[in-house]
């Protein structure tokens, strides 16, 4: 089967460039051939030897003059914002993405179409797909885009209802585009995502507990909670031989005051990290937390569970879901109530409080149970394997050839 992926931005340092990638890369090993169309630009590069086809729009050129747009307001690297976009901008990009994957059906000619996102550019994809079966993968800030930007409501809808299939990460998205985007129940299917067994896995034995360790990976922005992690663990650094690392990159003002507030309290910044190097630190690391106020699914909670990492996370139906009612109850994760909010991002000044205070004491029961011998799970490895991305694939190909 050709596989064409396609992604409206940077196929990596995202969740769902993770998720792309690790497409791609399981579909090497079942023989099949592909080729992406995605968004690049200077200081970044890409490489993907898995690939017989490549083509990826540069932006920050005399055609683009502007960054990347990024489907999450703040992103791993310099990006434009979609309701940032001015009209000219906005037709050079559609027309910038619409000569690209012309290009790729008319040289790479696909069997199936694999868009992510379910927003501009699948849209755009629909529009001119012809007789190619075209599945879209749901990542969740697509539906943010769709409320915090209804200008374009009309044009992603037009495309999007025309989608053969549509894939989400949870049952909870599912009836959200069934709603928002008008798309029949029996065109969407819950998949989830996966982890990459070869780079997430426990370690042979546990590092010393002095100090325990705490890890956050993922965006350095406000909407993953950063700042009320960084004083819970201020907080808590007081009373246990603690340290906390944070994963990740982001830009703007947002990245530079977390940081300055990470220096302060004696947080270490790693940067951003691959796969690889990211599984080499959560083994040397004992809790992960991510206090994210929207998550489409949370990737990383299950990369880090395959490492042996007692989570802290805030309760997003997604994950739970997910995971299941064995590794829930298990005692190796322990969720946090979503604090009352004012904006789809910013917590309520109420809320802010008992937010930080809820975060704090969650984090505090998981060292006490560090301190109390905990050593890894062994009991739900067999339940983690079965969300890894080689099952996953397969549940993929199996939808696909059905179309």
């Amino acid at each position: 089967m050709k596989i064409l992926h396609i992604i409206s931005q940077f196929p990596g340092k995202t969740g769902s460039g993770i998720y792309v990638n690790s497409l791609i890369d399981e579909g090497k090993k079942n023989n099949h051939e592909q080729g992406l169309v995605g968004a690049i630009q200077e200081g970044l590069t890409y490489e993907n030897d898995s690939l017989s086809y490549l083509d990826l729009v540069e932006f920050n050129t005399e055609e683009l003059p502007f960054n990347i747009v990024g489907m999450s307001d703040i992103m791993p690297y310099p990006s434009t914002r979609y309701k940032d976009l001015s009209d000219e901008m906005l037709s050079t990009w559609v027309k910038a993405f619409e000569k690209s994957f012309l290009k790729a059906l008319n040289i790479f000619n696909p069997d199936i179409i694999i868009s992510h996102h379910l927003w501009i550019l699948t849209s755009l994809v629909c529009k001119y797909k012809g007789n190619k079966k075209v599945v879209a993968i749901c990542h969740g800030t697509d539906i943010r885009q769709m409320h915090l930007n209804p200008k374009y409501t009309e044009f992603v809808l037009e495309g999007c209802q025309k989608l053969d299939y549509v894939l989400t990460l949870s049952t909870e998205q599912k009836s959200e585009i069934n709603l928002l985007y008008n798309i029949p129940q029996d065109k969407i299917e819950v998949i989830g995502a996966g982890y990459n067994q070869e780079f997430f896995y426990p370690p042979k034995t546990k590092p010393d507990i002095k100090p325990i360790k705490l890890i956050y990976a993922g965006k350095l922005s406000n909407s993953k909670g950063i700042p009320y992690l960084i004083k819970a663990y201020s907080n808590l650094r007081h009373k246990y031989d603690i340290e906390l690392k944070l994963a990740g990159d982001g830009n703007g003002e947002e990245k530079e005051k977390i940081l300055e507030m990470a220096n302060e309290n004696g947080a270490i910044w790693l940067g951003n990290l691959s796969q690889k190097e990211l599984g080499n630190v959560f083994r040397k690391s004992h809790i992960f937390v991510l206090p994210s106020f929207y998550e489409g699914l949370g990737l990383v909670t299950i990369e880090a569970l395959a490492c042996g990492l007692l989570v802290v996370a805030t309760n997003h139906n997604g994950i739970k879901e997910y995971l299941g009612d064995k590794i829930n109850n298990s005692g190796i994760i322990e969720y946090v109530d979503l604090p009352p909010m004012s904006s789809i991002d910013d917590v309520s000044e109420d809320g802010k409080i008992i937010f930080e205070k809820s975060l704090e004491k969650s984090i505090e029961k998981m060292i006490k149970r560090i301190l109390d011998g905990y050593n890894q799970f062994t009991a739900i490895d067999y339940d983690l394997k079965e969300l890894s991305w080689e099952r996953l694939f397969i549940k993929l190909i199996n939808i696909l050839q059905k179309l």
